[in-house]
């Protein structure tokens, strides 16, 4: 079945026969698995800089995102550490309960340097030994990434996409003509807005204060706890953070090189004085979203250390007390409605598509599960309409199990909040469960 034909609609030679709007995590992902698959691929990302500066933020990849880098992945180097489970400390830091819960742990610089050198063979601290993507197919597509491209427009006319960019680095405007375009391009996505309009960002009611600490710079002690590369937690009256290690800043795996990284996230009403007073940086500016590390004024730093002391387990203490660049991030829901445009030939993928909570640390294996089914449709197994479909089902379960979890560690079993999550997942699940034998029984008759 060739379930695209106009992926060989060709017009003349100028055209790119496949384009991605945005160089992260998911971007590159697609983007590798096309070209693997002989496509010629262009991703043009609106970053000027080749080599990004620290996200300080620490990835976990489950299923799919393993799946992803056992089909693509070239390099031969470890890119993360195997994760036998969950622990949680009680107040003294004694472990009071274990979650056998495998995964994998990584960083998203290692994961984005990583993908780089798989996609365009990008050299640096973390892969800097250059690699030849194989391909499946018999041609040589090129590979291209394009920095300072910010995508502005898109429109459909007579079978073909054509975006539009502004280049950041050159001045002026240019077009990109491609016969299928995955935009990638994150949770504010210019694209989408186009699209659909402005989507809803609801704020969930809670922050996450991040950060970072070299391993060699913690005690002997705290560091016993998490070398075994468990997933730590710590649970606490309307709040908990969880931490474990995970690449250090030059992506290397070993002992004493590696950080610590944790999340605490902390019920904050957007009404509250101490919102706006924790996302207020040192220049005055109140952040919506983020505010970045090097940026959280002493005070508000201070203030929450102290509030550290009198709450937190000594291990996670230490970290908070011994990390030099906090930064804030608000926890928000935002999803598209549609995943497919343009008869199948745009495709909204990865934040562009969904914004998830981070509790289960499903991001990167969202956008996995999004490159996986795509390559199904690639190789004819199945249509655009069931990527979308099967991708929507995927996306719901991901989000409703995020708010469960998040709502019990935030307010308890008995919360109001925990008990509405699961009862609107488990009607999810219900939904989907006779909605697919439904329509197995009809393709059967």
């Amino acid at each position: 079945m060739n379930a695209l034909p106009y992926l060989v609609n060709h017009r003349d030679d100028a055209l790119t026969k496949q384009a991605q709007i945005g160089g992260s995590l998911a971007g590159l992902m697609h983007g590798i698995m096309l070209h693997r698959l002989g496509h010629n691929i262009r991703i043009l990302d609106q970053s000027t800089a080749a080599l990004r500066t620290d996200q300080a933020a620490g990835m976990t990849t489950g299923p799919e995102g393993k799946e992803f880098f056992a089909q693509h992945d070239r390099y031969p180097a470890r890119y993360s550490f195997a994760c036998p489970g969950v622990q949680i400390f009680d107040k003294v830091a004694n472990v009071a309960r274990r979650l056998n819960i495998p995964m994998n742990i990584s960083s998203w610089n290692m994961l984005y340097y990583r993908l780089r050198a798989n996609f365009d063979g990008l050299r640096s601290e973390f892969c800097p030994e250059p690699i030849s993507p194989a391909l499946e197919a018999g041609s040589s597509p090129g590979a291209s990434y394009d920095l300072g491209k910010r995508a502005v427009d898109v429109t459909y006319t007579d079978g073909l996409v054509t975006v539009e960019y502004e280049d950041l680095l050159k001045g002026g405007h240019g077009t990109v003509h491609a016969d299928l375009v995955i935009v990638a391009d994150g949770s504010n996505s210019t694209l989408r807005r186009r699209l659909v309009g402005d989507l809803p960002r609801r704020y969930a009611g809670y922050v996450a204060w991040r950060g970072t600490v070299e391993e060699r710079a913690v005690s002997e002690d705290t560091m016993k706890l998490f070398d075994k590369h468990h997933f730590n937690g710590f649970i606490m009256k309307r709040g908990y953070i969880v931490g474990y290690v995970m690449p250090g800043t030059n992506g290397s795996l070993k002992p004493g090189e590696r950080l610590l990284n944790y999340v605490w996230y902390s019920n904050c009403p957007a009404s509250s004085p101490d919102f706006n007073e924790s996302m207020t940086d040192i220049d005055g500016r109140t952040h919506r979203n983020t505010l970045p590390p090097g940026k959280m004024r002493p005070e508000v730093w201070a203030k929450q250390k102290a509030h550290a002391a009198e709450v937190l387990t000594p291990p996670f203490l230490e970290l908070i007390n011994k990390t030099a660049e906090p930064f804030i991030s608000t926890v928000n829901d935002c999803a598209a409605p549609r995943a497919s445009f343009f008869d199948g030939k745009l495709l909204l993928v990865g934040e562009a598509l969904t914004l998830l909570r981070p509790h289960t640390g499903m991001s990167f294996n969202h956008a996995a599960m999004s490159c996986l089914l795509l390559q199904k449709v690639m190789r004819g197994e199945m249509d655009m309409k069931q990527w979308e479909e099967e991708l929507l089902r995927y996306r719901e379960k991901t989000m409703l199990l995020a708010i469960v979890v998040g709502s019990y560690f935030q307010g308890g079993v008995l919360s109001a909040g925990f008990l509405l999550g699961v009862s609107k997942f488990a009607l999810a699940m219900l939904q989907q469960t006779v909605g697919q034998a439904w329509w197995a029984l009809r393709r059967a008759l």
